[in-house]
């Protein structure tokens, strides 16, 4: 593993410890049984990717609660929509940071698919009533 790959995965692996962050936090602050179920299937998976990611760094790092402390904020402010919204957009964002080191380490793929396939709950999350 290259430098740059090794700082590439740390940041990958620190997103992902966030990441398990802000779900806990947004099912924390949600009334909705069916959000809480799926904030919480997804931080399940985000804790998941970061212990992948731990074989390949060797790194022990911790949550940055930075993340989780906005998106409280915003869950006040903004209306959901728009909150879902930004959180798919985020998973999109982390999914195609994966993509172009699939080939040399194919064990990557499925979290890269895990965060489509978080953008796409909260994309249907956030068209719901």
């Amino acid at each position: 593993m290259t430098d740059n790959e090794m700082k590439a995965f740390i940041g990958f692996q620190q997103g992902e410890l966030d990441a398990v962050e802000m779900y806990k936090k947004l099912a924390q602050l949600t009334k909705s049984d069916k959000l809480r179920e799926a904030f919480l299937d997804a931080a399940k998976d985000e804790g998941r990717h970061a212990a992948i990611l731990y074989k390949f760094t060797g790194t022990q790092l911790t949550p940055d609660s930075k993340l989780a402390n906005i998106i409280e904020k915003a869950y006040k402010v903004a209306p959901k929509r728009i909150l879902l919204q930004g959180v798919a957009l985020g998973e999109q964002f982390g999914g195609n940071g994966y993509r172009p080191y699939i080939a040399d380490y194919p064990e990557l793929e499925s979290i890269m698919f895990d965060e489509y396939k978080h953008r796409d709950i909260m994309r249907k999350l956030s068209k719901e009533k």
